[in-house]
């Protein structure tokens, strides 16, 4: 082996065998360094890279978990976190997933792609592919797809979240790979939709899709409305979820963080109060509570944006007012949507087990038979 190997590739690949094989990274560092990769039992690196490419052994993610979250924070990013854009970032990876034909999904990081780059729902998602690019050039044994959902749950525990278990094993389609998978049904190398639900042909829900204009007047509000509770249970539906799962993941994602003028048209945090952490709380009011406080008392009030987007808001004093998206309405419009949104506020602590279930569904959509659980 040679002695001319930059310390950049040691310490990737002292990385990838403290996991493989059991040693620390100082170890492992040690022995590339002096060369002893016969005490690793191998005789070359190409011979240790091939090894850990091959290794099905449960592997613990924990010094992979503590990279990501020491990457975390951000003084000059929202909130001082990166917690909000890595949880959407997962979502919106997974978000794409077709059960009928097994295309889109967290397989493949097709993201990196520009055609699904530039998806308009995807907008600002580019600074969590850079966030996270040390960590897979650290960690280069697993892909960009494993590293990108990881991400999601370590945000989500390091936030003040339930613990969400791993699987690794996901893929990064080549160009080629990812035409092959996704053309037949969307004539991309990334997955699209057929604009049903979506105007851009996204597969992700759209946050409006406006009023049935030939609602009659004075009609429920989940008949008026139905165009956009449709863009909701139409993506969810087509990805295998039920209504309260697909309840329980729009909670989960969006009481964290914040939007924008600038990227979506529409404004400021869903939780005023403390939006870079977990604050469904078990004991407590928090972001839940907004529905039966806020939404179910006629608070919220409606807003058209300097970019025509329509939201809800409910203010508190002089700071910034507690927003909702057509989409959070939805979940109060639609009676069957309602009901969940009650039964997981009077019962935190279920919430938060089915958000641990239902968060590591989304991550798996596409993966059946290809991953391995992480060691513990």
């Amino acid at each position: 082996m040679s002695s001319n190997n930059n310390n950049t590739d040691d310490a990737s690949s002292a990385s990838s065998l403290a996991l493989a094989e059991g040693f620390d990274d100082g170890q492992v560092l040690s022995l590339l360094k002096s060369q002893q990769v016969k005490t690793l039992g191998l005789s070359s690196r190409a011979e240790m890279e091939a090894k850990v490419s091959e290794i099905r052994l449960p592997l613990d993610m924990t010094l992979v978990r503590s990279d990501i979250k020491n990457s975390l924070r951000d003084s000059h990013h929202d909130d001082g976190s990166y917690v909000p854009l890595l949880i959407r970032f997962a979502w919106h990876n997974a978000g794409t997933y077709d059960k009928d034909t097994n295309t889109g999904g967290p397989n493949g990081s097709t993201m990196r792609f520009d055609e699904e780059a530039n998806d308009p729902e995807n907008a600002g998602l580019g600074k969590a592919m850079r966030v996270l690019e040390p960590i897979k050039r650290k960690w280069s044994f697993l892909s960009y797809a494993d590293i990108w959902m990881l991400a999601g749950c370590v945000a989500i525990e390091a936030s003040g979240g339930p613990h969400v278990p791993f699987s690794y094993g996901r893929r990064d389609f080549t160009e080629e790979e990812a035409l092959q998978k996704n053309s037949a049904a969307t004539g991309s190398r990334c997955p699209f939709g057929d604009g049903r639900f979506n105007p851009n042909k996204s597969r992700l829900p759209t946050a409006d899709r406006g009023q049935d204009k030939s609602a009659p007047k004075g009609c429920p509000m989940h008949v008026l409305e139905k165009p956009t509770i449709d863009g909701i249970r139409g993506p969810f539906t087509r990805m295998g979820f039920t209504d309260k799962e697909t309840v329980c993941l729009i909670l989960l994602g969006h009481q964290y963080g914040r939007c924008h003028a600038d990227v979506s048209g529409y404004e400021n945090p869903w939780y005023s109060f403390d939006p870079a952490h977990y604050n469904i709380y078990e004991h407590g009011l928090g972001y839940l509570s907004i529905y039966n406080f806020g939404v179910a008392q006629g608070q919220h009030r409606k807003r058209i944006t300097a970019q025509g987007k329509r939201q809800w808001e409910m203010a508190f004093g002089g700071g910034e007012p507690f927003m909702m998206l057509p989409t959070d309405m939805a979940l109060w419009w639609d009676p069957n949507y309602q009901e969940y949104v009650k039964a997981y506020d009077r019962d935190r602590v279920q919430f938060r087990r089915d958000a641990v279930v239902t968060f590591k569904k989304l991550i798996e959509l596409g993966c059946e038979d290809m991953l391995t659980q992480e060691r513990r």
